[in-house]
């Protein structure tokens, strides 16, 4: 028996050695670069500056903004190729200009890539999703309190005060800005041309700026004071909507966003 059992063991040391060696000789690393895509908040004075939560904003519309919170979902956010497309990131919720809870990581395939598309928002199969269904840790888990039962997610949470340039004080005068944009049809998804050569093992930044005060002077732009907030309410014919300002909001943000390749 001791015979057996000792036969038994090296045979096993054997077969581990010789799987080892194969998997060296055939399970060659595939070639991949790593790509840190990150949200920035910029102005757009051409300044380098980057933007945080906390931080009061002089914006060109001569208003100052402080702003408390800004959250946003990012979806399908996708590297195309002339012969491929890389889905980097299905769903993110970003808290813009957090290097943390702002950003992510993904490993690509190494190539030449001409453009990428995101969408700012949900699509509407993501945006029908059950909250409840998801774990804590995943973005659409109503853990991150982005869903309203009315609405459904709300694809941005931006909050702050503002006051015009020099008035902002904390006091009675200042404006209590809030807009939650929501709703399929506000789902916005933007190709932006690119000229991106990834090796393997190259690390490459792709920074996704939100112009903040851009938010508010493209287009027909919103009046911070008169427009303060919104909640993609239709509204009827006795009680007026905001849904008017949400999809401002939104056409605002998806013209407006630019990407940066360092």
């Amino acid at each position: 028996m001791k015979t057996s059992i000792k036969t038994i063991l090296t045979l096993l040391v054997l077969a581990f050695i010789i799987t080892n060696c194969k998997d060296d000789e055939d399970g060659k690393t595939t070639p991949a670069a790593t790509v840190n895509f990150q949200t920035e908040i910029v102005l757009s004075d051409g300044g380098s500056t980057k933007y945080h939560i906390g931080d009061t904003l002089r914006m060109s519309t001569g208003y100052d903004f402080n702003l408390k919170k800004f959250k946003l979902y990012l979806s399908h956010i996708t590297l195309v190729s002339a012969s491929s497309e890389t889905e980097m990131e299905d769903i993110l919720l970003a808290d813009v200009g957090n290097s943390n809870t702002g950003a992510f990581s993904a490993r690509v395939k190494p190539g030449t890539y001409t453009s990428l598309r995101l969408g700012f928002g949900l699509d509407p199969e993501q945006n029908d999703k059950d909250p409840e269904s998801f774990p804590q840790d995943h973005p659409l888990s109503s853990y991150n309190q982005m869903y309203w039962t009315m609405l459904k997610y709300r694809f941005a949470i931006l909050e702050g005060r503002s006051d015009y340039t020099g008035q902002l004080n904390g006091d009675t005068s200042d404006v209590l800005n809030a807009y939650h944009p929501g709703l399929d049809s506000l789902y916005k998804v933007v190709t932006y041309p690119i000229n991106l050569v990834l090796k393997d093992g190259n690390v490459q930044a792709i920074n996704l700026q939100v112009v903040f005060d851009e938010l508010f002077s493209a287009g027909e732009g919103i009046d911070l004071r008169n427009e303060p907030q919104t909640h993609s309410e239709m509204g009827s014919a006795t009680v007026p909507g905001d849904f008017h300002i949400a999809k401002k909001f939104m056409d605002n943000l998806a013209e407006t966003a630019r990407i940066e390749i360092p």
